[in-house]
């Protein structure tokens, strides 16, 4: 008996001595930040993406119009969430942020075409103005799959 007691004593002082932080990860594929701050970060099996304009990761232009920056938009969270171990079956959370409401069924016949089980939680907001002069950008929370 006392081995065991050891045993689950020496596993609760490891467990509890393990350092668990954020980290950021890098993505060598999309154009840099325009700020001070990560495209995400991660902790444990949480993954947090950055708000994503339609930035063309080639070109590091945003894309004309709204039909083309949402689709550029899926395709950049897409790059971030492959790099954190995830896909979109694993946002749990997204919000919107749009310029004009006009859009909105616009971005919506776009978004669904990137989730196909089930739609993850979702806030859309109407704001004044976006960086670069974006109509939409969107963020998301995800986990990573299952290991």
């Amino acid at each position: 008996m006392s081995k065991f007691i050891f045993l689950l004593l020496s596993l609760t002082l490891l467990s509890c001595s393990i350092k668990k932080e954020v980290m950021t990860v890098k993505h060598a594929d999309l154009p840099k930040p325009i700020g001070p701050y990560s495209h995400s970060t991660h902790y444990e099996n949480l993954i947090f993406v950055s708000g994503q304009i339609g930035l063309d990761q080639k070109t590091n232009s945003l894309k004309p119009g709204i039909e083309e920056q949402t689709v550029q938009i899926f395709e950049n969270l897409k790059m971030i969430l492959e790099d954190n171990h995830s896909d979109f079956e694993h946002i749990t959370k997204t919000t919107v942020f749009i310029t004009d409401m006009n859009h909105f069924e616009i971005v919506n016949k776009i978004y669904s075409r990137y989730f196909h089980h089930r739609f993850p939680a979702r806030s859309t907001i109407q704001v004044v103005s976006l960086p670069r002069n974006a109509s939409v950008e969107i963020e998301c929370i995800a986990v990573k799959k299952g290991r």
